[in-house]
């Protein structure tokens, strides 16, 4: 140690005189040797001290930027009592918050409630707000505000399109913070109740039921959400055309980094493309499988996502025998190219799907490649080996009479014999007519179903396609063989609407007509179970019993495609149920970086 500091108390910088006749006793060669090491050395240090630098530094979300988005149709009707399309749902989605809000991974988090707390039983659900919660225009958010909201959702006279979600349940103010909900029994889609918008009581409250669907408040909207309405634009016609939005920083998540929004208004697809490909505006949700491509070849990000969407085959066995066969059904579901038809229809934006449970709610549930591409060989050998023989015009038929194959051993050695045998059951031809919708998707999809069931003896027929009012009708009625339809499982809820066997007439959901014991009990039993390992459990026991009747053959899930702008980041689109659902977590979208050190971050 003594030597050590000994060392520094001589040690000493050259002086520059020192210096200059160091590097004249140098040669020519050995003088540019030096200044090249030199040079090299200063290089080394500049990249060693920049790795050092970024090892400590982290990209951080800053605040600013401004987002324009093409939406098709005029959002009219900016509130969460009424809101109908998509164009108005977007808009409510942004403007108002709710108790809880649903984040991308599933979760409910608070928003307006500071915490919640449910009874055992599962029937009465306890919400305190947070204080100093305010509307856009200051104004404090308190339980009379929720009474308001769902108040006018359960007036018939206003017509609320969410009424059936909150039909029976009771709301009481407790206190000033304090607000209970009480059901008749356990409900496991309540929680999505509560990301239900609030009004603000004091603006609405004078408005009479006649006036509510047309109050200017329905276009310039105040509610307590992550952005405010700062101007409305009107076209021609005195339609609200384009909402201009500005963040609001006192939303409960905290403030959005992104400054502003634009939402303009376009009739078509055809003229929200042209929009996005001039650069006209930053980004457009719901495209079409066709133009998405040509987003992607403008340089935008294409997020995606599946929705809970399942399209696929309904059967009415009661207006067609051949769905009362198994093996027919077997064999159908094993020849559908089902990954064929997402290619050619949807150009690939889609997932394949046997069973009704969505992926979301039981991620296991799916198919392997060689189920998901169809066994036209596999389906031909069910159906034989059932006794279904192919006629002339090569369509299968039982019955009346039927080749028997027959094998005996005559000397050691095995004969096989086809004989035909006359029956006394009627003769049942595999050919069914297809309804579907008057929609290029189904149409297109309709006409690969008919061409590859064809390769198994299959005759199908569609000539039954219908606009929607029609299909409705029709639906209402059962006045199909087989419906090319598609199921939108919003909440779990719905699949007690779809499958259990209360649900066969109309008004039930049940268009499969599904009948199954063990369903109905697994479907009441999962309506009252509120811890979700259980249900998944209860899911896993349904896809089993699915798997082993196949109600329908179900075909796809369709994908949602949103493109946007490259800059934009954090956009989360895993349990998206309907497009508004994008925005959920739009506060924590940015489209601007800092980049700082680590000890600076929270």
């Amino acid at each position: 140690m003594h030597n050590f500091i000994s060392f520094i108390k001589e040690f000493r910088l050259p002086k520059k005189n020192e210096l200059i006749n160091a590097l004249r006793t140098l040669t020519k060669k050995q003088f540019w040797i030096f200044i090249g090491v030199l040079i090299v050395s200063l290089i080394s240090m500049l990249v060693l001290v920049q790795k050092i630098n970024n090892h400590f530094m982290v990209e951080k979300p800053a605040d600013g930027g401004s987002i324009t988005e093409g939406i098709i149709g005029i959002p009219s009707l900016v509130n969460p009592v009424l809101a109908l399309s998509d164009a108005d749902k977007d808009l409510t989605a942004i403007i108002y918050s709710g108790l809880m809000r649903k984040m991308p991974d599933g979760r409910f988090v608070p928003d307006l409630a500071e915490s919640y707390t449910v009874s055992r039983d599962g029937t009465v659900y306890t919400f305190v707000l947070k204080k100093n919660v305010k509307f856009h225009d200051g104004t404090s958010v308190t339980p009379d505000d929720i009474l308001f909201t769902i108040d006018k959702i359960n007036d018939p006279l206003i017509k609320s399109p969410r009424r059936a979600s909150w039909d029976g349940i009771i709301v009481e103010k407790k206190d000033d913070k304090t607000i209970t909900f009480t059901l008749k029994k356990p409900y496991i889609s309540f929680m999505d109740n509560t990301t239900l918008g609030i009004l603000p009581m004091h603006l609405w409250k004078n408005i009479s039921v006649a006036e509510f669907g047309v109050s200017p408040l329905n276009v310039k909207a105040i509610g307590s959400g992550p952005y405010q309405v700062e101007s409305v634009s009107r076209n021609a016609d005195g339609l609200p055309e384009t909402y201009t939005l500005k963040r609001f920083k006192e939303f409960t998540l905290g403030k959005p980094h992104i400054k502003s929004l634009t939402f303009v208004s376009y009739a078509n697809e055809n003229a929200l493309m042209k929009a996005l490909l001039s650069h006209s505006i930053d980004q457009t949700s719901g495209l079409s499988p066709d133009r998405a491509h040509e987003a992607e070849e403008a340089g935008y990000t294409l997020h995606t996502a599946t929705l809970p969407r399942m399209f696929g085959i309904f059967f009415n066995a009661g207006n067609n025998k051949m769905f009362a066969q198994k093996d027919v059904i077997r064999a159908m579901n094993i020849a559908l190219d089902r990954q064929g038809i997402i290619d050619t229809v949807l150009h690939g934006y889609g997932t394949p799907i046997k069973n009704p449970i969505p992926q979301t709610l039981l991620s296991t549930i799916g198919l392997d490649e060689a189920t998901a591409r169809g066994s036209i060989e596999e389906a031909n050998a069910i159906l034989d080996k059932a006794g279904w023989t192919k006629g002339a015009d090569g369509i299968r038929e039982k019955g009346g009479t039927q080749v028997v194959t027959k094998t005996k051993k005559v000397g050691g050695k095995t004969i096989t014999q086809k004989m035909i045998v006359k029956t006394s059951d009627p003769v049942v031809r595999l050919a069914f007519s297809l309804t579907t919708g008057d929609t290029p998707e189904l149409k297109d999809a309709s006409v690969l179903v008919k061409d590859q069931l064809a390769q198994i003896g299959i005759e199908v027929n569609l000539q039954k396609v219908y606009e929607t009012g029609q299909l409705k009708e029709i639906i209402r009625a059962r006045e199909y063989e087989a419906l090319f339809f598609g199921q939108i499982v919003n909440h779990e809820s719905d699949l007690f609407s779809f499958w259990h066997s209360s649900q066969k007439n109309d008004p039930g959901l049940n268009i499969a007509l599904y009948g199954n014991k063990t369903i109905d009990t697994l479907l009441e039993q999962a309506l009252g179970t509120l811890d979700p390992s259980q249900r998944t459990l209860k899911y896993a026991s349904m896809s089993r019993e699915f798997s082993n009747d196949i109600p329908a053959l179900l075909v796809y899930s369709p994908t949602y495609l949103y493109a946007t702008s490259r800059d934009l980041k954090n956009i989360n689109l895993d349990t998206l149920t309907v497009p508004a659902d994008r925005f959920v977590s739009l506060h924590t979208w940015y489209a601007n970086i800092d980049r700082v050190w680590k000890i600076f971050t929270n």
